[in-house]
């Protein structure tokens, strides 16, 4: 794989992952047409499933999980367990070179708690793209969860919102390209409409406005953020077959942060 080309970051939610969804497949496509391809997963509902299952309440406050010790143990071993060597041997099978790397690994995502409120949550994030870069040149896709070791604890991992993981690691890339597929269109306005641009200089008004609200806010905060920093940032509706290279292409509808 060329060092120039350019990277697509892609960060993929569990809910986008139904019967009709194509992501994989489009993965393979890109790479195959020369693209740089880098996941980012989260897995919020099957933590919260198995801390149910371990007698653990879920807590949110902002769109934000609560991470007390307990909670940590289960968030890394299903992100960065779990669900990443699924994803992983998902795409394999469809013929994506694909590897499975936490935040923690090699210094990809180092964090700092910001606020005490949300536990062992990074709310400060840096991001170390070498990495990454040596696993895109040697042509892997590299998939990554969103665990980060701590800046100020030696030896103590975070938990990241994967939202905020991907926008880091966008701008940390350089990357041409972030998506967010989720399984709604994009951002919604007060009357349920979508939002197809948000220009930067309303994009903290749209934030604190009420209208974006629990999950959407991080996913448009990164978008913000990646935007910023000269990378084409949106929001769509991944269950569909085909939405990613559709989206691409300017024939998907989906929230567009420039």
């Amino acid at each position: 794989m060329e060092a120039d080309s350019p990277i697509i970051l892609i960060k993929i939610g569990g809910s986008t992952l139904g019967s009709e969804d194509t992501s994989f497949a489009d993965v393979a496509a890109l790479q195959q047409q020369g693209a740089r391809v880098v996941i980012v997963h989260g897995g919020g509902p099957a933590i919260t499933s198995w801390m149910a299952t371990m007698g653990i309440r879920a807590e949110f406050v902002r769109g934000l999980r609560v991470t007390d010790g307990p909670s940590l143990e289960v968030a890394t071993a299903v992100l960065a367990g779990l669900i990443n060597k699924q994803l992983v041997s998902e795409m394999r099978s469809l013929g994506v070179n694909a590897v499975g790397v936490s935040g923690a690994d090699g210094g990809l995502l180092c964090g700092r708690i910001t606020d005490p409120d949300l536990g062992f949550v990074a709310g400060e994030l840096e991001a170390d793209a070498s990495l990454i870069e040596r696993l895109t040149d040697a042509g892997y896709v590299p998939v990554v969860s969103p665990i980060a070791a701590s800046a100020d604890d030696a030896g103590q991992l975070l938990n990241v919102n994967a939202d905020s993981a991907a926008g880091a690691l966008a701008v940390a890339l350089g990357a041409q390209r972030l998506v967010f597929l989720t399984d709604v269109d994009g951002i919604l306005n007060a009357d349920g409409r979508l939002i197809r641009r948000v220009p930067l200089d309303t994009g903290e008004e749209l934030l604190h406005s009420g209208i974006v609200k629990g999950g959407m806010l991080p996913k448009l905060e990164a978008c913000i953020l990646a935007a910023r920093a000269g990378v084409k940032a949106g929001i769509i509706n991944g269950t569909s077959a085909g939405a990613l290279p559709s989206w691409l292409e300017g024939s998907l509808p989906g929230t567009a942060v420039v």
